[in-house]
């Protein structure tokens, strides 16, 4: 389910889902605010426990197709959330933002289609969440012409075959071309890198350096010329597992991940590719030094499967899509410019419209705001609108500073 055409495939099918309807939710009281710590805590917990596969189930449970089409699939009345690349890479506060700012016509919209609220619980929407990263970063098929040209270009037919035509000295590419994922053959190549290396080296052939889409198109040349092969893929990666792989295999000792000392860069500070292949491809492109550099310390990160790959790439990018790098001091000017002061206080005990929102405790994140934005937003709305509040409209980073003012207030238990 890792490819854009499967995944489209299924999206067709969920059309014909009917809706769900579930009972509307009212909003939170004063008096829960021990709840709101318990819930905050949980969605804190889980960042990085998201499935991308339990997402696509209830995108389309939650009839989020009704009104959002993934690759061209689904309705019209909000963006196509597959095709959103052109705003750059979208962090998790910004997504909770744009949520927050698109209450008012979603709400209209259901009441329009008589679709009514069907309650997201901060697991269920750390599962969204990482289906939404997932579709960002899956790939749409490569261009076969231009695979065409990078093999020549890069002279991979000199030592490989595709349908016995063409160089004998590795593998015959037609052999992969089942592996639908380009991560399955990033991972292939990375294996076997050192060997490879040292071939080309005697065989005067420099060591290709691919960019973008090059993989992708790469394997769309190679799948156009064996069309009878069937389709294998992986399972959209892991973040959890690849936590646990990055440690285990030794990756955090070159790659510092927020510290220093590292021989490599830090993953949470250099710019990542945008999509899927375009990271396996960086990782290809440094792969001799890289294993050179694993065999000096005897780590034994090289023997990676492809799915170990998918679950640390996963792992990269759900720590870079919620980072949280908001600025407190603006996020403060955010908490009171955006009216939120009018229903919420911080520990200062008032007799509030909404509740104390100390008990957050630090825990404040994206995914907290987007279920209580989701649980809560009707009735907030209307309350709002008696009072003449306007709903709150975030740009650029201001959901992450606001996050990030909740996080340092609530610990420091100050209201300023």
């Amino acid at each position: 389910m890792s490819s854009a055409p499967l995944l489209a495939a299924l999206l067709a099918s969920a059309l014909l889902v009917s809706p769900i309807v579930a009972q509307e939710v009212g909003p939170s009281s004063a008096s829960e605010q021990t709840e709101l710590g318990r819930v905050a805590r949980e969605a804190k917990e889980k960042i990085l426990t998201g499935d991308a596969e339990a997402g696509w189930e209830l995108f389309r449970e939650k009839n989020c197709m009704r009104c959002h089409a993934v690759w061209g699939q689904g309705g019209e009345v909000g963006p196509d959330l597959g095709r959103t690349r052109t705003v750059g890479h979208l962090t998790a506060g910004q997504l909770a933002a744009m949520m927050w700012n698109h209450v008012p016509r979603m709400w209209e919209k259901m009441e329009e289609g008589g679709i009514r609220l069907t309650p997201i619980s901060p697991e269920e929407m750390s599962h969204l969440f990482a289906f939404l990263l997932f579709i960002r970063y899956a790939d749409e098929p490569g261009d076969p012409a231009e695979g065409k040209s990078l093999l020549s270009k890069h002279k991979c037919d000199t030592c490989h075959a595709i349908d016995a035509q063409g160089g004998t000295v590795g593998p015959d590419l037609a052999k992969w071309a089942r592996f639908v994922n380009p991560v399955v053959w990033a991972q292939r190549m990375w294996k076997h890198a050192l060997e490879m290396k040292e071939r080309m080296t005697a065989m005067g052939i420099v060591w290709p350096q691919f960019n973008g889409q090059d993989l992708n198109n790469i394997v769309a040349y190679i799948r156009s010329r064996t069309a009878a092969e069937a389709k294998e893929y992986i399972a959209p990666g892991s973040a959890a597992r690849g936590e646990k792989l990055f440690q285990t295999r030794g990756c955090d000792v070159c790659h510092p991940m927020g510290n220093t000392g590292g021989v490599g860069p830090d993953l949470l500070k250099t710019e990542l590719a945008d999509s899927l292949s375009g990271i396996a491809t960086r990782m290809w492109n440094h792969a001799p030094r890289m294993q050179q550099e694993m065999r000096k310390r005897n780590l034994d990160g090289i023997d990676l499967s492809a799915q170990d790959m998918a679950d640390i790439i996963t792992y990269l990018l759900t720590r870079r899509y919620f980072l949280s790098e908001g600025d407190a001091d603006a996020g403060r000017k955010v908490f009171f410019a955006k009216q939120c002061v009018m229903c919420h206080a911080i520990h200062d005990g008032g007799n509030r419209l909404g509740p104390d929102l100390g008990p957050l405790e630090g825990n404040a994140s994206p995914i907290l705001m987007a279920h209580v934005m989701w649980r809560y937003g009707p009735a907030m709305l209307s309350q709002m609108a008696e009072r003449g509040i306007r709903w709150p409209h975030f740009e650029g980073q201001e959901m992450t500073d606001l996050i990030a003012f909740l996080n340092r207030e609530s610990l420091s238990g100050a209201s300023r």
